[in-house]
């Protein structure tokens, strides 16, 4: 098993890519997300008045979707992972599954829940078979991880909140031995 820390394995990721992304990118992104629905939403309802005042209404309805649509395609990228983590051609260096459990914790309507999965699942072939787990049918789990899913737990560890690092999860397996190596 992986004796290195996650911070270490970041620290040294950022050392190699010469990238520093903190937590910062997926948190801000979200905000940029959450904004753009929001101005969305209330230029959609925006009410329309008789005569001239009907055009600048329709003016600043526009204005405001226009506005909405600037804030979603900041947000769409500040929640892309990096490209060298979009690499389809990536194999660990020792082919076979890693890890005796992975769970993902997730809620109803969490886009970067969905986002996890997929990325979780672009790796299956090296990973145990992914539970999912609804937070929102435990209020102990609730009150625990609260709005920070999606939260990934690999082999009883806590790895990832809020969004999965591409990078991190592929040194995590490169750098776990296969089943078929340990027996």
């Amino acid at each position: 098993m992986n004796d290195r820390s996650d911070e270490d394995i970041c620290r040294e990721l950022e050392l190699e890519t010469g990238k520093i992304d903190g937590t910062w990118r997926p948190i801000l992104g979200s905000v940029l997300l959450s904004l753009a629905t929001v101005l969305c939403f209330m230029a959609a309802i925006s009410g329309t008045e008789l005569g001239d005042r009907q055009l600048v209404s329709n003016m600043s309805r526009a204005y405001g979707l226009m506005g909405a649509l600037i804030l979603a395609v900041l947000a769409v990228i500040l929640l892309r992972q990096p490209p060298e983590a979009r690499d389809p051609q990536w194999q660990p260096d020792q082919p076979g599954l890693r890890f005796d459990s992975v769970i993902l914790y997730t809620r109803a309507g969490c886009h970067l829940c969905h986002q996890a999965l997929d990325t979780l699942l672009l790796h299956s072939e090296f990973l145990t078979a992914i539970s999912e787990v609804d937070i929102d049918s435990d209020p102990e789990l609730v009150e625990r991880f609260g709005n920070l899913v999606p939260v990934v737990v690999i082999d009883g560890r806590e790895r990832f909140r809020g969004q999965v690092n591409v990078l991190l999860l592929r040194r995590l397996i490169d750098a776990t031995l296969p089943h078929t190596l340990l027996q």
